[in-house]
């Protein structure tokens, strides 16, 4: 049933491994396309890949973020400086001190040069938050939009149904509210607001691992809508800050490994300013800052951080266990008990995700 909606949102593509977002990909056991080995998780709810064996050394993944210092965007625009001055200053010149210098002037700007938070996607978040909903003006929002007009046709044309719908208003209702959501919230990391030419492949991994992470967050939190599944869908976006930036096609783009290195010390902080700029609250703003230690964020939003970082931990496990890799003491599972939630549930719930992107691959093959 979820797959439509990945496809939908464009992520039923083969994208780089998931041991770093914006590093050269390990070459994965099995490929997309391929059936996944899998084994019936203990209460026979789900199937979970098999892990293969390849262990590796370091840090994973979900501990190579580095959280924003503060919530405050002043605060983390001058860290931010520092970080980047003193990253361009130990590096030789060439396309690396390129892309650290032009990071550097776009955090100088306010602004960011970021794209605004797309206006259908706000005006639909502000219509499904209340208590009555009139469809006819929630289709006369969608309809403003054609992207969004022909995923909606498309879900309501699906083959679940028996027949085609007999308006725009009537495919909205087929759909449902909270699909019509998650659909409407998928604009913001779209390739018409975050243009990345050149790294496609790398912006697809950004927005498949937004998508797993937050089904597992609003799984956690019993929400399907709201500000936790947001954060979990948009705690990345940061990487595709620095994607864009690398694509300037004008200048020397940057060597992945450089990607990789300022990804892990920015995204965190580039996340909490795109937060800001698009006037996103608190609940989403410490999730995206702080899913790489929820202690760091304020008490009062520790709970939801928890959840995304719980959501984030879950999405990495399942891909690298799919990939047949492993660390050194680093068990998904345990990380996500002791973070207070159930490990087993998180992580089956990223694995029928994870299943389901990779069979939207196959269909579409």
């Amino acid at each position: 049933m979820f797959g439509w909606f990945l496809r939908l949102l464009g992520f039923a593509r083969d994208v780089p491994s998931s041991d770093a977002p914006l590093a050269p990909a390990a070459a994965p056991v099995t490929r997309p396309g391929q059936p996944l080995p899998v084994v019936p998780s203990e209460d026979g709810s789900a199937e979970l890949p098999v892990l293969v064996g390849e262990q590796r050394r370091g840090p994973p993944p979900w501990d190579r973020s580095a959280v924003a210092p503060a919530m405050e965007p002043t605060v983390v625009r001058r860290r931010l400086r520092q970080e980047l001055e003193a990253l361009a200053a130990e590096t030789p010149p060439g396309g690396d001190r390129d892309f650290a210098e032009r990071l550097l002037k776009l955090v100088e700007n306010d602004k960011l040069d970021l794209p605004p938070f797309p206006d259908v996607a706000r005006e639909l978040d502000e219509l499904l938050q209340r208590t009555t909903t009139d469809i006819l003006q929630i289709a006369r929002v969608v309809e403003r939009d054609p992207g969004l007009v022909r995923r909606v046709w498309t879900h309501a044309r699906s083959a679940m149904y028996s027949s085609a719908p007999r308006s725009l208003h009537h495919a909205v209702a087929r759909v449902g509210l909270d699909a019509l959501w998650r659909i409407g919230m998928s604009v913001c990391l779209n390739d018409t607001v975050f243009r990345v030419e050149g790294y496609q492949g790398q912006a697809a991994q950004v927005r498949e691992h937004g998508i797993i992470t937050a089904e597992v967050a609003a799984m956690i939190a019993g929400e399907r809508r709201g500000s936790l599944y947001l954060a979990g869908l948009l705690h990345g976006v940061g990487d595709l800050i620095l994607l864009r930036c690398a694509s300037d096609t004008k200048r020397s783009g940057p060597s992945l490994e450089m990607l990789a290195k300022v990804g892990d010390t920015t995204r965190a902080s580039l996340g909490v300013l795109v937060a800001h700029s698009w006037k996103l609250d608190d609940v989403a703003v410490a999730g995206i800052g702080f899913h790489g230690d929820a202690d760091g964020a304020p008490r009062s939003q520790q709970r939801g951080a928890r959840i995304i970082r719980a959501a984030v931990v879950a999405s990495y496990g399942v891909r690298l266990k799919a990939e047949g890799i492993s660390y050194d003491n680093a068990d998904p599972v345990a990380i996500i008990q002791a973070l207070g939630f159930d490990g087993n549930q998180a992580m089956e719930r990223a694995s029928t995700i994870y299943a389901e992107l990779r069979d939207a691959e196959r269909a579409d093959a």
